[in-house]
């Protein structure tokens, strides 16, 4: 699996893997840290949080699904071809189950996502249009607004760190292609 070996091809499919989830583990840890803090001031009137928290999502829905998603494919392509190369390759054997660790990863990033972060930004989504339909006017959707938001930001750092893990386990094994060489 060396980067001069056999399995050759590899070596940029899963440095491509960990890059995609080390984007995407970079822009949830920023939103998270940096972006939902402003939005988050007392000063910031809710509409304009809310408008800013629309398009926000907006693109994110738009651009990270597909980028989870091909770190996920990579992950497990290369985690199959590893498993069904281990016994004729020594370093197959000893990656795929990094490379497997990696997917599951992935896989528990789509899971946390859909069933967590998804709903709540569907929440923030309806309680945004409330406030833009009644000009900012709306003190339920401002405080569920609010809500939502407080409880956001610490579950995007939890999606983060998996992704940032992946990232890692990923990059692991892009490493131990140059023991090979």
């Amino acid at each position: 699996m060396a980067s001069t070996g056999a399995l050759w091809w590899m070596t940029p499919l899963q440095a491509i893997a960990a890059v995609s989830a080390g984007v995407n583990c970079g822009a949830s840890g920023l939103q998270s840290v940096m972006v939902f803090p402003l939005l988050e001031l007392p000063e910031v009137p809710a509409i304009y949080s809310a408008k800013q928290m629309r398009w926000l999502l907006h693109w994110s829905d738009r651009l990270f699904p597909r980028v989870n998603a091909l770190s996920e494919i990579l992950n497990l392509s290369t985690t199959i071809i590893a498993f069904l190369k281990r016994h004729e390759n020594r370093a197959a054997a000893e990656k795929w189950p990094f490379l497997a660790a990696a997917f599951a990863l992935n896989v528990a990033t789509t899971a946390w996502s859909l069933g967590i972060q998804v709903p709540m930004n569907g929440g923030m989504r309806e309680c945004a249009r409330n406030l833009e339909n009644k000009n900012g006017d709306d003190e339920k959707s401002e405080k569920e607004f609010r809500r939502l938001q407080a409880r956001w930001k610490p579950r995007a750092l939890v999606r983060a760190s998996m992704m940032l893990a992946s990232c890692v386990v990923g990059l692991y094994t892009v490493y131990l292609d140059g023991k090979y060489i």
